[in-house]
Parts: structure tokens; C-alpha cells; sequence
């Protein structure tokens, strides 16, 4: 195969292939074998017919099997030979095919523009450092008895109780909304749940009693906005937290409630390590984008976008999302993606960074520290080369940003992370 590159500019390149004819015989081959093996020829047996009888007779449906396949094959092979950076499918033009004769096709192709990334170095970044407070192991704590907790029917509702109810929604003149009925709603009786006022107004009630509630519809209401419910109270539980005691740190597979106190505590405190790190992390490649002319060639982005699409589509399954609300959403996000790409990519190259025999070593310690196993028993032998890729990927991405930490001026300064949020209020009443 001849491949050359006949003309170029800043967005695309343009590419004259020559194909010879004995470089094209193998795929007319497997072509004509596939049609000789289904061939129903008369006069002989299905598979048993003479190549050049079935030449004769599908020669044209043979080479239209096979040219699709030649050009496709010398296509990726005329990218590679001729170190085409293309980041979009080429279009082939001028294709041209004679019997005996060599097969030429040209193909343009839209290539990377060219671009580089000088400033990575001594960038100035803030780092979040959280200081734990006693009241985050207390609130964990409290959350593992409520994990671990029993019921018990009771008569009249408190605070903190779990109702199961029924709930008919009313409009402003107290009449019965249509289709806006919920029935066995349970309901756990906590501010992080409903608002005090649906607290206050069930609080007293006994099982089988209605009441009508006028509650407020939350923070992003308008002031003074409520919506009106009737409220049939079918079961009232009361919570039986654990004692906090030694005993409960043993059935939690601890020696002692000191040493659960202490497990709770290494946790927190690792968790909002972590979530500092990844935060600093995302600064410096904000960072590293602002302060370099990085390109963001469209068919990129919208590879990124079609790529988080699919990721959005997949974690809200059985719903339907608009292909334009996921463009215009994510459509930033994919700009971002795609700089930091290129940017990572050059970064990798100028350090002439790779995965050496440590690397790997250091990342079987750790997972097995992590783990509680022995090294040996990490394994790192991927049985295809995407996976092994991807491990290599992981590796150097890990380095990389290392490297960028190290080479960073980083502030210390009070986080204003924040804990998990809540679940929305309203969603467990209606």
C-alpha cells in the first residue's frame, strides 16, 4: 500500500491511497469462499460448485462484499502509516477499481490542530483542610444505633416515631384533590425528613385518627405558600436505639466502644482527606486549562457528550431524557473533559512519563493494605489488552497528578466542603 499526504491546513488533511492487487486478493478470497459455501448453483451440491462458476456467477455481489471491507482495512492502515492524527471519521472520495489493476481511494480526515501546553508548573491552588469536629463521630455514632435499631408499635405519635399513613391531598377550599391520594406512606418523624410543621401537626395523634395539616412546602416556596392534607394515621413505631455500650461495639465486631469511637473517627477524618485531595485535584486541571491555549475540536466534544449522555441515560433508567437537555446540560463539562485530555496527553509526553515495575509494586502494596490481604493476592494479570490499558491508564493518571501536586504552590486553607445532602423533604410526602 502507497499512503501520502496531498494536501493539509490547521483543521484537515487529505490523504491519496494506492492499493496493489495482491493486497486486495485476500479479501476477494474470503469473500468468494463465503459465497461458494452458500452458493445453491444448479447441477451442484450446496458448497461443492467450481470457484470460477461461482466467480461467474456472483462476481459482482463478491466484489461488492469485499471493496467496503479493502477500503476500511487500508484506510486505518494509510492513517497509521502516515501519522494522521485524525479525531473524526475520514470521508473517502475518488474511490477507483478496475479488474487487475491497483485500487486508489482519497480520504480527508479533520486532525488534531496543533497546540502546546507550557504552564503546568508552579501553579497556585488552594488545598481544603477540614477540621473534624467531636459532633461528627457523635451524629455518625447515633446513626449506626439508628442502623441497628428496633421497632415497637405505639399507641399515640412523638417525635421521632415512624407513622405509616394515608395522605390525601386538598385544594385552598379543603376539597379532595383528584389523583392525589397516597396511601401506606411510611414516614419517619425527623426534621431531616418533613418539616416540623407535619411533625407538630401529627404529634398526639393515635392510630386510626385524622388530621388536617397545613404545611409549608418547603425552602424554595414562596412565603406563606402551604399545601393542604388530610393525614389517617394506620401504624405508629417507635424507634429502640441500641445502648451505646461495649456490647454494641461487639455485635459492630469491635473490641470495645473506644475502639469503634476510634474506627468512626480514622474514617471520617480519611473521608474528608479524600474528598480535599480530589477536590485539589480538580483545581489544578481547572488551572492547568485556564492558563494554557488548549483546543476543543467539536468532534471531541461531542464524543464526551454522546460518552456522559450514555453514563446520565443509564443511571436513570426507565426515564426519558431529551438528547437536548443532555447537550445543552453537559455540554460544558464535555469542553472541559476534552482540554484536560489534550492537556494530560502533552504533559505525558514532556515528562516522558510511563508505568515502570515500582509503579506497579506500589499500587499492589496499597490495595493490599487496603484490602487486608497479602500482596500476592492483588491481582494484576488482565486477560485482555483493553483492561490492561486501561490498569496502565489508571497508573499514569495517578502519577500525573502527583507530579502536578509536587510541582504546585499549594495554600492550606479552612474547607467549605460539605457533608452528603439531605433528601428532599417533600419527596417523602407526596
Amino acid at each position: 500500500m502507497l499512503a501520502q499526504v496531498v494536501s493539509e491546513d490547521a483543521n484537515q488533511r487529505k490523504l491519496h491511497v494506492e492499493i496493489s492487487t495482491a493486497e486486495m486478493l485476500p479479501f476477494f478470497e474470503e469473500a468468494l469462499e463465503m459465497y461458494r459455501e452458500e452458493a445453491q448453483i444448479q447441477g451442484f451440491r450446496k458448497g461443492k460448485a467450481p470457484r470460477d462458476v461461482v466467480l461467474k456467477k456472483f462476481g459482482e455481489q463478491i466484489n461488492s462484499e469485499a471493496l467496503p471491507v479493502i477500503v476500511e482495512e487500508f484506510y486505518k492502515q494509510a492513517i497509521k502509516d502516515t501519522n494522521t492524527e485524525a479525531i473524526a471519521i475520514g470521508q473517502i472520495d475518488n474511490v477507483s477499481f478496475k479488474k487487475d489493476q491497483p485500487m486508489t481511494f482519497d480520504v480527508t480526515v479533520e486532525v488534531m490542530p496543533a497546540y502546546e501546553v507550557p504552564n503546568y508548573k508552579g501553579l497556585k491552588v488552594q488545598k481544603e483542610i477540614h477540621d473534624l469536629k467531636d459532633d461528627e463521630v457523635t451524629s455518625t455514632i447515633e446513626r449506626l444505633r439508628e442502623n441497628y435499631s428496633t421497632m415497637k408499635v405505639s399507641e399515640t405519635v412523638a417525635a421521632g416515631n415512624f407513622v405509616t399513613c394515608d395522605i390525601q391531598m386538598l385544594d385552598h377550599s379543603d376539597l379532595p384533590i383528584i389523583g392525589k391520594k397516597f396511601t401506606d406512606r411510611r414516614i419517619p418523624l425527623t426534621t431531616q425528613y418533613v418539616g416540623q410543621d407535619f411533625i407538630d401537626g401529627l404529634i398526639g395523634a393515635k392510630q386510626g385518627e385524622t388530621r388536617n395539616l397545613h404545611v409549608s412546602k418547603g425552602p424554595e416556596a414562596k412565603e406563606g405558600e402551604h399545601e393542604h392534607m388530610t393525614v389517617t394515621v394506620r401504624k405508629i413505631e417507635e424507634v429502640q436505639l441500641p445502648e451505646l455500650d461495649n456490647e454494641f461495639a461487639k455485635d459492630l465486631g469491635f473490641e470495645s466502644l473506644e475502639k469503634l469511637m476510634a474506627d468512626v473517627k480514622e474514617n471520617l477524618k480519611k473521608r474528608w482527606e479524600d474528598d480535599s485531595a480530589k477536590q485539589l485535584n480538580e483545581r489544578i486541571i481547572d488551572e492547568i486549562i485556564k492558563n494554557n491555549e488548549i483546543p476543543s475540536p467539536e468532534p471531541l466534544v461531542d464524543n464526551a457528550i454522546q460518552r456522559i449522555g450514555d453514563m446520565v441515560k443509564q443511571r436513570l433508567k426507565g426515564q426519558k431524557v431529551e438528547d437536548q437537555y443532555i447537550i445543552d446540560r453537559y455540554r460544558p463539562a464535555a469542553i472541559r473533559d476534552v482540554k484536560w485530555m489534550l492537556a494530560r496527553k502533552k504533559i505525558i509526553e514532556a515528562e516522558k512519563m510511563t508505568v515502570l515495575p515500582e509503579d506497579i509494586e506500589a499500587y499492589r502494596d496499597r490495595m493490599a493494605e487496603h484490602n487486608k490481604v497479602s500482596r500476592d493476592q492483588i491481582n494484576i494479570d488482565f486477560k485482555t489488552e483493553t483492561e490492561q490499558k486501561n490498569f496502565e491508564d489508571y497508573l499514569i493518571e495517578e502519577k500525573l497528578m502527583k507530579f502536578l501536586e509536587s510541582n504546585s504552590v499549594i495554600e492550606e486553607v479552612p474547607d467549605t466542603l460539605s457533608a452528603p445532602q439531605e433528601e428532599k423533604k417533600s419527596d417523602l410526602i407526596v
